[in-house]
């Protein structure tokens, strides 16, 4: 994590450390200007004892973007901190696949123009029809361009409770966003890993593919994230060739990631990884 973090603040230093000075040389937060966030829900109202999907909405300017779970080489999520009436619960970020931004020589995971991350809001027992809770979150982000603005805004929405409640007028965008939602890969599908030298080879038998695909790391510092992916065939199926990142310390037990393949198929990726020596006795006892 060391590794990473003093490179990822040298290139935001490199793109332009203005990005520390500029949130105090306004009276305004300049991340907004280029990102427009909102707090929206799926549903008009809240249904008592049912689970209520909501989300925070960045509207990115041009040329802007923000954050995945792992955002790359440098950059940071996106943190929501939510301020919830008593006894609602949220769950985690549901984190639609990035795309990869090259920044060469480096390269970052993350979203241009527009994205919804979605948490489930579990409500308290009990509500009342006819009265409304107020919900609100307190999003933390970074936006970057040829500069970064790390940026902080306070979200709120109140809803009705209702034994019946229609879509709201935001719905489709739920919708949109749980299309790039990574799931589980198909029964068919065989995968495996081994190190390998100074890479990680990442074994699909998935059949015949009709897209190159794309794989994204879960953990930070585990791969070189601007390196080629290159791919070779192997029986059934493909095998990606994942340099290993030169931050990486020591062996690691599994490889986790999501693996896309054309437009809007994401896959998880959760493999453990051969060691060589296992690989090689392995491969001898095939032989």
């Amino acid at each position: 994590m060391l590794g990473r973090s003093i490179l990822g603040w040298a290139w935001l230093f490199l793109a332009g450390a203005a990005w520390l000075i500029l949130p105090f040389s306004s009276a305004g937060n300049p991340a907004e200007e280029h990102a427009k966030l909102a707090l929206i829900s799926e549903q008009a109202a809240i249904l008592p004892d049912q689970q209520l999907w909501m989300g925070v909405q960045f509207d990115l300017e041009e040329g802007w973007h923000t954050y995945w779970i792992n955002p790359g080489d440098s950059g940071e999520p996106p943190r929501i901190e939510w301020e919830l009436p008593p006894g609602f619960q949220a769950g985690p970020i549901q984190w639609p696949y990035p795309a990869r931004l090259s920044t060469p020589p480096l390269a970052d995971y993350g979203y241009e123009h527009q994205v919804l991350l979605m948490v489930a809001v579990r409500p308290a027992p009990g509500l009342q029809e006819g009265t409304s809770q107020r919900i609100a979150a307190r999003v933390r982000y970074l936006i970057c361009r040829e500069v970064c603005i790390p940026g902080q805004k306070r979200l709120e929405l109140t809803l009705p409770v209702r034994k019946d409640a229609v879509a709201s007028s935001t719905a489709p965008g739920f919708e949109l966003a749980r299309e790039r939602l990574p799931r589980p890969a198909p029964k068919g599908w065989k995968m495996s890993a081994a190190s390998v030298g100074d890479e990680f080879q990442l074994n699909l038998r998935i059949g015949t593919l009709t897209a190159t695909p794309q794989f994204f790391p879960l953990e930070v510092e585990q791969i070189e994230n601007a390196a080629f992916e290159a791919i070779t065939t192997i029986p059934g199926g493909i095998r990606l060739h994942l340099k290993k990142s030169n931050h990486l310390l020591k062996p690691i037990p599994r490889l986790k990631g999501v693996i896309v393949v054309g437009s809007g198929n994401a896959y998880l990726v959760d493999v453990p990884v051969l060691p060589p020596s296992r690989r090689a006795q392995t491969q001898s006892m095939k032989n």
